[in-house]
């Protein structure tokens, strides 16, 4: 694994916006600075240059909900799949030609016992909440830092295009069977769990509670963000409509300024001015940008998962000059890498934290490439793997 200083790059940091070098040794940042500092230990001449060519770096991208894409399907029980280990690397690497350098494969409501091998599947495949050191290998793959189940504690009257014969309810029984360390947030329809035992039961398994594909009134889920969630999923999909008598679990998780929101800026599961107005409202250091991603994506116009890239949300919100570039940035790097407690590890350009970077091309905020855990991706054989 080389050191790399990496300059000529505009680089987005949780303070500003900088022109100045970014030092990488160890597959992590070392410096950031136009000079090492005359302290260190490492001599200048050990760092390999590596020039951005003007572009925006930025840390790589976090999605928290990602359900798979064409060739890889994780709606269905992975175990029964034809191929199904190639088929999620190949969805790791394609990812990672996107700047996507972590994300939280997403399984959505199945049977119990299914959700059970498909946790033991990806886990198997490397899903942890750690931040591991990435390895140096001939193909580099996304971190999956964690898993994330979106279901099937969800509520009969907002099932979305869950199979609503596996919808249970949403009770500390239910979410024991489904509990496992590498398990990192859990959507529910919290009205189920009134009195909360279940929120504090995940919750001490350090497992995030998300409230999604729900019917709670107001009032229910006020009572769950004072229980202590924290996380709203897609927000307006899978939930009662905004009205201005009845502002619904969406009016408020708007009002709460604990509270986080999760959209899809893709234009069809929420309109422009719908992205414009979660921003108004929670602005930056309260809205993170997902995919929700599927296999079948959003085919004849309709809202089953989406087929929009993290690196087209981020677009969308500038384009739609709803946002900086550098807000849209946080809100796809740092805020998810919060809100699931890996920002230690990774989400920021900050000393210490892995070097996952990607650079974006300054006038179309297109990625053009992307270093994961200090090394260089090889953008041809992540092609190779994608379309094998």
């Amino acid at each position: 694994m080389d050191s790399l200083v990496i300059e000529n790059g505009y680089l987005i940091t949780p303070e500003k916006e900088r022109l100045t070098r970014l030092w990488v040794h160890d597959g992590k940042i070392f410096h950031i600075g136009d000079k090492l500092p005359l302290a260190s230990a490492i001599s200048q001449e050990t760092f390999k240059t590596i020039d951005a060519g003007g572009c925006y770096v930025t840390p790589g991208l976090v999605d928290l909900q990602m359900n798979g894409g064409p060739d890889c399907d994780l709606w269905q029980n992975l175990l029964e799949a034809t191929g199904a280990e190639s088929k999620l690397k190949a969805l790791r690497a394609e990812l990672l030609s996107h700047g996507v350098t972590a994300f939280l494969p997403t399984l959505i409501t199945a049977e119990v016992s299914h959700l059970v091998k498909n946790i033991a599947f990806l886990k198997a495949q490397g899903a942890s909440r750690q931040v591991v050191h990435a390895a140096a290998e001939s193909l580099p793959l996304s971190r999956m830092i964690g898993i994330h189940l979106e279901g099937p504690c969800l509520s009969p009257q907002r099932p979305g295009v869950h199979p609503p014969q596996w919808i249970i309810p949403f009770t500390t029984a239910n979410a024991k069977s489904l509990c496992d360390p590498a398990v990192a947030l859990f959507t529910a329809a919290c009205e189920g769990d009134s009195q909360g035992e279940a929120i504090e039961f995940l919750q001490k398994q350090g497992i995030v509670v998300a409230l999604g594909h729900s019917n709670a009134t107001f009032d229910q889920a006020n009572l769950a963000f004072k229980q202590g969630v924290r996380l709203m999923t897609h927000t307006f999909n899978a939930l009662p409509p905004l009205h201005h008598r009845q502002l619904g679990a969406v009016g408020a998780a708007l009002l709460n300024n604990a509270v986080t929101c999760c959209l899809i800026a893709d234009g069809l599961h929420l309109d422009k001015a719908a992205c414009a107005l979660i921003f108004a409202l929670k602005g930056v250091d309260r809205s993170i940008l997902v995919t929700d991603r599927a296999a079948i994506g959003t085919s004849g116009g309709e809202l089953v998962g989406s087929s929009i890239s993290l690196e087209q949300a981020v677009q969308n919100m500038v384009k739609w000059e709803i946002c900086t570039f550098a807000q849209a940035i946080k809100m796809a790097t740092l805020n998810p890498a919060r809100v699931v407690g890996a920002d230690q590890s990774i989400g920021s350009l900050e000393t210490g934290k892995a070097a996952d970077l990607v650079f974006f091309n300054r006038q179309s905020l297109a990625v053009e490439k992307v270093v994961l855990g200090g090394s260089m991706v090889d953008a041809t054989k992540l092609s190779a793997a994608t379309s094998s």
